[in-house]
């Protein structure tokens, strides 16, 4: 495997250097640009493909929430870091939701991490330690979420966006994969995608609600469809709610409280 190629974005010299610095010293790394905010470094992706992007969150021109959306639009299989000051949860959100792959504070021993990323970038969601958890999350810990979706982009921000709010997550990639999941384990709830391979949305709640033990689990549906029939069956299987795509995530969250309270 060659260096990986990154592109470090902060409108603050000092700290592109400091990061330049620690990366060096982490791993084979080639650092092939440096930019002093989103407009800028969206140029510079005209003529450079980088393999990972360390990003600022505020910079003039154009932040780094707004720069992350226009990349990705650019390179979907990019992977981008956000960067800041401030434990900010809504700065979390909007990064992860416009498609980022963590959120690091900047003034965190974060070593360990950076050594993870440049280890495989895309194992999974990657932020602070001191990164701190609300009440609400903390009361959330006992409950367990099972998420089914074939879209890696999907699972990833809702797998984000529930860690984050204190539950714990299982993946599936799709309706055959989830069931297998429903063997006994605990799941408070079941969040799947309607169109999948195997067992799309609506086949996979109706096997588990044949489960006798999964039999009065809440199941949350995800689909960019707006289908009556299909509504009317997910309504006869007992399906909880129907969550249209895109979201917002304050919303899905909302939703994810109700159907299990």
């Amino acid at each position: 495997m060659g260096k990986i190629k990154i592109i470090l974005v902060d409108d603050k010299v000092v700290y592109r250097n400091a990061i330049k610095t620690l990366l060096q010293k982490l791993g084979d790394v080639d650092i092939i640009a440096e930019a002093s905010n989103g407009a800028e470094f969206l140029k510079l992706l005209g003529y450079n493909n980088p393999d990972l992007v360390f990003i600022d969150i505020e910079m003039p021109e154009m932040n780094g929430i707004e720069a992350t959306k226009a990349a990705l639009k650019i390179n979907p299989s990019l992977v981008i870091i956000g960067l800041s000051m401030y434990d900010n949860k809504k700065y979390v959100n909007d990064l992860i939701e416009a498609g980022a792959r963590g959120y690091l504070l900047k003034l965190s021993d974060n070593a360990q991490i950076f050594r993870q990323i440049l280890r495989n970038p895309k194992a999974q969601v990657f932020f602070s330690k001191d990164i701190s958890p609300n009440k609400e999350a903390e009361d959330n810990l006992k409950k367990t979420i099972l998420i089914a979706d074939d879209f890696e982009n999907t699972r990833f921000v809702i797998e984000f966006t529930l860690k984050q709010a204190g539950y714990e997550v299982i993946k599936a990639t799709d309706g055959l994969n989830a069931l297998n999941y429903f063997d006994g384990r605990k799941i408070d709830l079941l969040v799947t995608d309607l169109n999948m391979p195997k067992k799309d949305g609506l086949e996979l709640a109706e096997a588990v609600k044949r489960i006798p033990a999964y039999k009065s689990i809440p199941i949350l549906l995800l689909t960019t469809e707006i289908n009556e029939e299909k509504k009317v069956k997910a309504k006869q299987i007992g399906i909880t709610g129907w969550i249209q795509k895109p979201f917002v995530i304050d919303k899905f969250l909302m939703f994810i409280k109700k159907a299990l309270q």
